[in-house]
């Protein structure tokens, strides 16, 4: 099995009382940025300046970019390969550690009704769910006790007689339980029993909801050297483990069967005048509800890159102008580069410098028309403010069947020093896709994701967490 790439996501649940869904599923998703963060420190983030918000955002979103690069570079290398040790459930994954979205999770039920709360990391391309468990050899620093499996009364470990995808292999322990191994291109690694256990959250109306799904009891973690170091920066060591979103049979997404549906969906809040994320709810099955004007396109497989969600786009306009692509100016190459990816875990959209030249070009010719010229000594794209009220252009991306149209301010431009900057920018990396639609310019638009029929729907929407 290939090496798989995150787009990350995380929740946080305390609960005394379980119900069942019975065909949708809610997660709340805290952004690691926001100030609802338990990673949000205002003794330092709050003196941070617009443009020390920007330039975070573009740093993050330009290695995002070199992480996407690597992991198709490596599913290129891989691709006569087999990854998976036909003895252990083995995945190679990687995590990116600039892009996280925060949540937690209660695990379990024990003696006095209550189930435990864990933040995870929430990864939509990778499968395998695991914690960090009670009794294991090797750690990484957290604040929560490790998982005290012994005592939930809904733990239960994977027979070796299962013969499922859950377990393939039926690799066994001693005790004749199913063993899981994850290796991350770090060299990290997770390894420990795969066990049935309860999942536990709130939903958006206040509700719970829980699920039973197999997961990781992680017995022996090594050389995470992203975990647990967040008490170096004052700050809380929270993660216990990773939430599997992919595609994959062993993902918590598939494994919610009827209560997934194979769907879900979100829908990002405008950022605020200072540059915070903030929350949302990531919904499934039943609970992914997309209303108003719906649009819909094609999700596109890469064979070098199948976790991630491509799109066929064609075309690009500025104020309704066209650049003047076509459909082969987006296509996925033969060696896995190129296409267009929509993805959360890039805060800013990004282009090939050719792609983004085109398009810059024409936000450069409307500004000038309206009487606000460049101001060159700025490295970004931006524009000398004047002293009336003006209005910034739209942008469109141009997909297979439908228009998606981004025409707020704030998720295309910010003001800054006098300017306004676009919200867009370029890589001379071309072992990535050649279009990264980041999570800016997602905003205010509902979102689904449909696996079953390969389709990507959105529609306007004013995204509010419900509190």
């Amino acid at each position: 099995m290939g090496k798989t790439t995150p787009t990350i996501f995380i929740l946080l649940l305390t609960l005394s009382h379980v119900s069942l869904p019975l065909n949708g599923f809610t997660l709340r998703m805290i952004h690691k940025d926001s100030k609802e963060s338990p990673f949000y420190n205002p003794a330092v983030d709050i003196h941070l300046t617009t443009e020390d918000r920007i330039q975070t955002l573009i740093n993050q979103s330009k290695s995002r970019a070199l992480f996407i690069s690597s992991q198709i570079l490596l599913h290129r290398q891989n691709a006569t390969t087999s990854m998976m040790d036909p003895d252990v459930l083995r995945v190679l994954v990687s995590y990116d550690p600039t892009m996280w979205y925060l949540g937690l999770l209660c695990i379990g039920s024990f003696p006095d009704k209550t189930c435990m709360p864990y933040y995870l990391l929430i990864d939509s391309a990778s499968d395998v769910t695991w914690v960090q468990c009670k009794g294991a050899t090797k750690t990484f620093l957290q604040d929560f006790p490790l998982y005290p499996w012994d005592n939930s009364l809904t733990y239960r470990p994977l027979p070796c007689e299962d013969h499922s995808i859950l377990c393939p292999g039926n690799k066994c322990n001693d005790q004749g339980e199913c063993i899981y191994r994850v290796d991350y291109l770090n060299t990290g690694f997770t390894s420990g029993i795969s066990a049935q256990e309860r999942f536990t959250t709130f939903s958006d109306d206040g509700g719970y909801e829980s699920i039973q799904i197999v997961m990781g009891c992680g017995f022996h973690q090594e050389k995470f050297v992203d975990f647990g170091n967040n008490h170096l920066k004052n700050k809380p060591d929270l993660i216990a483990g990773v939430l599997g979103l992919g595609r994959g049979e062993y993902s918590f997404l598939k494994q919610l069967r009827g209560a997934g549906q194979d769907k879900f969906s979100y829908c990002l809040e405008i950022y605020s005048e200072n540059i915070y994320a903030s929350s949302t709810y990531l919904t499934f099955g039943e609970d992914a509800i997309i209303e108003g004007e719906v649009r819909k396109t094609r999700i596109v497989v890469n064979p070098f890159q199948p976790s991630f969600y491509y799109l066929n786009l064609v075309d690009i306009s500025v104020a309704k102008k066209s650049a003047g692509f076509v459909s082969a100016d987006f296509k996925i190459k033969d060696n896995g580069s190129g296409g267009c990816l929509i993805d959360s875990g890039a805060p800013f959209t990004l282009m090939y410098r050719d792609h983004f030249n085109r398009v810059a070009t024409l936000v450069v010719e409307y500004f000038a028309q309206i009487g606000m010229p460049l101001d060159a000594s700025d490295n970004r794209l931006c524009f000398v403010m004047p002293q009336v009220p003006f209005t910034t252009p739209s942008i469109t991306f141009h997909f297979q069947g439908a228009d998606y149209v981004v025409s707020e301010r704030a998720s295309l431009f910010v003001e800054m020093r006098g300017n306004i900057c676009l919200l867009i920018g370029s890589v001379n990396v071309t072992n990535m896709p050649t279009v990264v639609l980041g999570a800016l310019q997602q905003t205010n638009k509902r979102i689904l994701y449909n696996n079953m029929i390969l389709e990507l729907s959105f529609a306007d929407e004013i995204c509010r967490l419900q509190k």
